[in-house]
């Protein structure tokens, strides 16, 4: 379970802002940037650390010991998505989210919840290796698959912690043709809202690495030629 240095970049790009970013996306017209869909992509990882950690630490749903593994080795998953997404040139800009209300109060909404969002982040993994490979970079659309690959696990696993047939689907899902369409999903867990007015923080990587501790998953070598 490798730790990386994340240096100055999230700082850097923090200071950027959503704002901005939904901007660059909405300006595109039928392709994304590559560095419009490395921030997007490091965007939601962060957001998926932030949401697998507050499960295991702040959260009044009961889980099992299988189940609280798995959640343990999802949040390693990512966080090492996030990692390689950063060694890769990402700049994620945001390290906190407002997370929807009651989703750490129930078991049902927190299963429900946590699949569609990572059904969505499956989604814009998707159109992100089909426009990666149409710009020329085949290599990097590969990585991007081995990520999508594993998103598609955590639907399973938050589905079955609902009591939910967890694999539903033949194909993860394709739902959009560009990466950025996945903008306006983040967008209220970022600004908040409503229905999203609890605000977590990314617990920064020493928390995430003792909370894991010996129980992360295996790391795997990113494609190469």
């Amino acid at each position: 379970m490798p730790a990386f240095s994340r240096r100055n970049l999230l700082k850097a790009s923090l200071a950027v802002g959503f704002g901005a970013l939904f901007g660059r996306v909405h300006a595109a017209q039928e392709t994304d940037d590559l560095q419009t869909m490395l921030d997007l992509a490091a965007t939601t990882e962060n957001l998926s650390c932030v949401h697998y950690y507050a499960t295991l630490t702040d959260s009044e749903i009961p889980l099992t010991p299988r189940e609280r593994s798995y959640l343990v080795a999802a949040l390693d998953t990512e966080y090492q998505h996030l990692g390689l997404l950063i060694e890769n040139g990402a700049q994620p800009i945001a390290d906190q989210f407002y997370m929807p209300r009651n989703v750490y109060r129930n078991r049902e909404n927190f299963a429900t919840i946590t699949a569609q969002v990572e059904t969505l982040f499956v989604a814009a993994y998707l159109a992100t290796v089909q426009q990666t490979a149409e710009q020329g970079n085949s290599i990097l659309a590969a990585i991007f698959a081995q990520i999508a690959t594993t998103e598609q696990v955590h639907v399973a696993l938050a589905r079955q912690i609902g009591d939910q047939l967890p694999n539903h689907v033949a194909l993860g899902e394709a739902l959009f043709t560009r990466p950025s369409q996945s903008a306006a999903t983040l967008q209220p867990f970022i600004e908040g809202g409503t229905d999203f007015n609890d605000l977590r923080t990314f617990p920064g990587e020493l928390a995430i690495l003792d909370l894991v501790g010996d129980n992360g998953v295996e790391a795997v070598d990113p494609f190469s030629t």
